[in-house]
């Protein structure tokens, strides 16, 4: 099956290394929110509104990174793992990588919908920082579980 638009298979392990660590990092800083000076660096900003200043374009500012470092990660990783090759990419593969992206959205537009419906003020900020995130978490969980399912699946009928 001609697949363009995939990674190699050798970048999947990059992908997890990048991945997993970054996950543990990103909801470790979410309930911590540490504050590492040695990342608190001037930075270029196309836009910066800071609450006591005026609206900017295109300056430097002082910001923590963390953040910044650990979205990047966890952005770069998750497509890395959701989108490289399987080592045997068939039809079934295919299929199973198309039915859970297309879970994954409405899974992942689902929990959205309820939370423009349930939640005011800047806990609704929160929920869009997390929902950058959750449609790719949604998928990789949906596809490894499925192919996970399906070669189980395969090796029972092999020894029945």
């Amino acid at each position: 099956m001609m697949t363009n638009y995939l990674f190699p298979n050798r970048l999947k392990k990059l992908g997890w290394l990048l991945f997993i660590p970054s996950l543990i990092g990103a909801v470790l800083f979410s309930i911590y929110e540490p504050d590492f000076e040695f990342l608190r660096l001037k930075t270029f900003a196309v836009f910066n509104d800071d609450f006591f200043n005026s609206k900017k374009f295109f300056n430097l500012i002082e910001n923590n990174l963390i953040d910044e470092i650990l979205g990047v990660l966890l952005i770069v990783g998750g497509l890395l793992v959701a989108f490289s090759k399987e080592k045997i990419e068939d039809e079934m593969v295919a299929k199973i990588r198309l039915e859970s992206l297309v879970w994954a959205t409405y899974v992942n537009y689902t929990v959205l919908l309820a939370c423009v419906i349930f939640i005011y003020g800047m806990p609704f900020l929160t929920v869009m920082m997390y929902n950058m995130f959750t449609l790719l978490f949604f998928f990789i969980v949906r596809f490894y579980w499925m192919i996970y399912k399906s070669s189980k699946a395969i090796d029972d009928e092999k020894y029945n």
